[in-house]
């Protein structure tokens, strides 16, 4: 993959784990609260903050490969 295309890619993931993390993301899996079935946690964590945790992860990988591949000086 070509630099030019990498840094694309790298860059888009890293708005969209900007925006998807805090923002309009939390709507996605916030559950009802009047539902009785609602589950609240994943993997024995609150499911907000492991939403949150993922998408850091994404921030964190797209930093990465832009250090290892992309940032020469």
């Amino acid at each position: 993959m070509s630099d030019r295309k990498l840094t694309k890619v790298v860059a888009g993931l890293f708005i969209a784990a900007m925006i998807m993390g805090p923002g309009p993301g939390l709507r996605l899996i916030n559950p009802d609260p009047s539902d009785p079935d609602a589950v609240y946690t994943f993997l024995g964590i609150p499911t907000v903050y492991a939403w949150g945790l993922f998408w850091y992860l994404i921030q964190l990988a797209a930093i990465l490969v832009a250090y290892r591949r992309l940032w020469r000086e």
